[in-house]
């Protein structure tokens, strides 16, 4: 059996995460659950109706400051 990976996120953490509606957009997002090695999501800006879920693990997230360093753009969600 696999051990799950590690989840130190707290709710009310902020962090980037790929817009779901838009691949291709990078959004600030606030952890507002938390399931096991599951993230309850909710791009700033938006409401409950656009909830979604990210493994801890999920390359469709990463630390706030991460788009800056690569010379990536934020982006409002949809």
């Amino acid at each position: 059996s696999q051990i799950p990976p590690v989840n130190d996120f707290k709710v009310g953490m902020k962090l980037e995460a790929r817009d779901p509606r838009n691949a291709t957009s990078v959004c600030i997002a606030t952890v507002i659950g938390i399931t096991g090695a599951r993230l309850r999501l909710r791009l700033d800006g938006s409401d409950n109706r656009n909830d979604f879920w990210r493994l801890v693990d999920s390359p469709d997230i990463q630390p706030v400051g991460t788009c800056e360093k690569e010379g990536d753009l934020l982006q409002p969600p949809l």
